[in-house]
């Protein structure tokens, strides 16, 4: 599932990062959205973008555009 179809509060596990663009790939990367990291959608903006993710201790918003190259794996 791609990171932006996360439920509020819900968590999962980055399973691979493939933004097209080199330097934004790169950027996610730095931020904390590694494949094996842990990310649990912790705000939703009024109008469902950008959306607030928990990565590492730190809440970063990103924009559904950006997140839908995250893909992500809820465990149960």
């Amino acid at each position: 599932m791609k990171l932006l179809e996360l439920k509020l509060k819900e968590e999962a596990v980055i399973k691979k990062v493939a933004h097209p663009d080199e330097q934004m790939n790169q950027r996610l990367l730095d931020l904390g959205f590694y494949p094996g990291g842990r990310v649990k959608l912790v705000l939703i903006s009024p109008k469902k973008d950008p959306k607030a993710y928990e990565v590492r201790g730190t809440v970063i918003a990103i924009r559904n555009d950006d997140a839908k190259y995250i893909e992500v794996e809820v465990e149960e």
